[in-house]
């Protein structure tokens, strides 16, 4: 969960419950993607489409990317929040029981990540040699990811809202920040708030005119736009 808190610390008093929009957000933004290149790349081979070489790396790279992106995410779970959801709890057997299964959803998923991630480079040298395993592998992670998010959003988030004090939940948020290990932290800041509503933007962000929520973030915006025109744009 590191990402989708990697923004200038904000100056909103703290609520007295945990606000959950940046995970929300992440979420959200994990689903989309891992959905939208799993259909990109199940287009390219079903049409058996010639890709280029610059577009094969660019698609490859976005796939690294994006895959650092959840790995961040489950860090920031895994060793900041969790525990901090644990000693929240007044009866933790039901939470570490969920916690463990997601623990474990986690492991599962980095190791897919590792396999598309190889796929992914192959792909960048062969794409039409490659592009149906990278699809496949793809669409076996936004299966899992699909089936965990929901149940974690399902069985953790109501524990979270009804029994972690919003200050505890405030600071796991600053301390995935300050954890945050992303190789491109630009670019997966610019990923996730691409994702957010103006709504949305106005809780994670600093206090900004009302009329433009986007001002400060515009450059960040426009980088990562155009990494994902190079591998969306042409499908």
């Amino acid at each position: 969960m590191d990402s989708e808190h990697d923004t200038t610390p904000a100056r909103h008093p703290l609520p007295a419950v945990p606000d959950l929009t940046g995970i929300r957000l992440a979420h959200r933004a994990i689903l989309t993607d891992i959905d939208r290149l799993a259909r990109l790349l199940d287009g390219l081979a079903t049409a058996a489409a010639e890709v280029s070489p610059a577009r094969a790396a660019a698609i490859a790279a976005y796939v690294h990317r994006y895959n650092e992106v959840v790995r961040g995410h489950h860090r920031g779970e895994d060793e900041i929040l969790w525990p901090v959801v644990l000693d929240a709890v007044a009866d933790a057997a039901d939470a570490v029981a969920d916690i463990v299964r997601f623990v474990d959803d986690h492991e599962a998923l980095d190791a897919l990540q590792a396999d598309c991630d190889a796929t992914a480079d192959r792909f960048a040298a062969e794409p039409g040699r490659h592009a149906r395993p990278l699809a496949d592998v793809l669409g076996r992670q936004r299966d899992l990811l699909v089936d965990h998010i929901e149940a974690e959003e399902e069985h953790l988030f109501p524990v979270i809202t009804g029994q972690v004090p919003g200050a505890a939940y405030a600071a796991a948020e600053a301390g995935i920040r300050s954890a945050d290990r992303a190789g491109d932290p630009a670019w997966a800041r610019g990923w996730l708030l691409s994702h957010a509503t103006p709504t949305e933007l106005r809780r994670l962000l600093p206090p900004c005119p009302a009329d433009d929520p986007v001002g400060g973030i515009q450059p960040l915006l426009r980088a990562y736009a155009a990494d994902a025109s190079a591998v969306f744009a042409a499908a």
